[in-house]
């Protein structure tokens, strides 16, 4: 099985070209149109969760806004009706042509500054209080139209990513620029940070900094697809993307795994699908396979960590596991659902270039079963662990 996708957080760049011609409302009124012409063509089911008459509704209300509409509120617009159809899978991405040098990461405790440039470290692990001159709870509210409601996971990985977009900031008047961002922020010291960021080009090769507390974490120590050490009488296998590496092909890094185990005999397996936002679903199956008829399965010895940015083909790995091994399920509840539209195609806007991604297929995981994977044990993901360099889910089942 084959679910090949895009985490809906990345947003690339894309080259903008208009006609002198053109007035803005043809523009805008022609990608409109097509957009409404070719993305019921070309979904699986667009009208599962959004009617066709609500679809033409939304469509009709932004055509009468198209006259003198700025392209980034145009932009926001029509995310709204995507986000509306309610598929994970199914994004908008603008032709956005700045970032903003960070990163943030909800948590349960705040949204926080997980990565940023070297100009502006002493940001790290601070905690947002205010976006411009909005609370962080007004600036929820504000991007929340262009998110699927309903489920929160997926909402606060969204919300993460589109409070560094420039473009999206200025369209929802949380900036009052497109190229320049107020932020107030409480340091883990408990310091009031005041801080203005300005864009830069999404072209523009930035080196990120983490807090050094993140290298201290055993699931960061590697940066490859997939890979696996033997500590503390458990095999901890990392597996961080559904995508075969070429330079070390899954199927004989498999057959190393387990020769390692027959070697080695941990008490206990830990696959981690934490940070693993999806990719071909097939390329797992080796695994799967070797270990449903293990030893090892048996219920305490097989643990599934899976969190917030666990998506896409690594649910329906967790799913799988779930189903035919004895495996126990621990962390956090997913932002991917369980039964989801997927295999994911796109095309763009003839003149705005907006991409459109949407699904061409319906992956039926878990029948019965609806919305996200909730894990068997639920473990709280709070910044005051971090602060600790305190991997809570992982140090449960090491400890189990």
């Amino acid at each position: 099985m084959k679910n090949i996708s895009c985490f809906l957080f990345i947003i690339f760049s894309l080259c903008t070209t208009y006609t002198s011609a053109q007035t803005s409302k043809n523009i805008f009124s022609d990608d409109l149109k097509f957009y409404k012409d070719s993305l019921p063509v070309k979904h699986k089911n667009l009208f599962a969760k959004l009617s066709k008459p609500e679809f033409n509704a939304m469509i009709t209300h932004l055509e009468a806004q198209t006259a003198g509409i700025s392209a980034e509120k145009f932009y926001v617009e029509i995310m709204k009706i995507q986000a509306a159809i309610g598929d994970e899978h199914s994004t908008i991405i603008p032709p956005y042509t700045t970032k903003y040098p960070v990163k943030f990461e909800r948590f349960d405790d705040g949204l926080v500054v997980t990565s940023t440039d070297e100009a502006n470290k002493q940001l790290l692990l601070s905690k947002v209080i205010r976006i411009g001159d909005k609370t962080l709870s007004e600036a929820e509210k504000a991007v929340s139209p262009v998110i699927i409601s309903g489920n929160i996971p997926y909402f606060n990985v969204a919300e993460a990513s589109y409070l560094a977009s420039p473009g999206l900031l200025y369209a929802l008047n949380l900036s009052p620029s497109p190229n320049e961002l107020k932020l107030e922020l409480l340091s883990p010291t408990g310091e009031t940070l005041k801080v203005k960021l300005n864009a830069i080009p999404k072209t523009k090769q930035v080196d990120m900094v983490y807090a050094p507390v993140y290298g201290s974490l055993l699931a960061n120590t590697h940066k490859e697809n997939y890979w696996y050490l033997i500590e503390k009488g458990s095999l901890y296998f990392n597996y961080n993307k559904c995508e075969d590496d070429p330079k070390k092909p899954f199927e004989a890094f498999n057959d190393n795994l387990f020769k390692e185990i027959e070697k080695q005999k941990p008490n206990r397996i830990i696959i981690d699908l934490r940070m693993n936002g999806g990719g071909n679903s097939a390329v797992l199956e080796p695994f799967i396979e070797k270990i449903k008829n293990h030893v090892l399965n048996k219920k305490g010895k097989i643990f599934v960590l899976i969190g917030r940015a666990t998506f896409s083909s690594a649910i329906m790995n967790a799913i799988k596991l779930k189903k035919e091994t004895k495996a126990i399920l621990v962390g956090e509840t997913t932002a991917g659902t369980i039964n989801h539209y997927g295999e994911v195609r796109a095309f763009n806007l003839p003149n705005t270039k907006l991409q459109v991604n949407y699904s061409t297929q319906y992956w039926e995981n878990w029948k019965g079963h609806d919305g996200p994977l909730v894990p068997d044990v639920k473990i709280e993901k709070n910044l005051s662990d971090l602060l600790k360099g305190n991997d809570k889910t992982l140090n449960y089942v090491m400890g189990n």
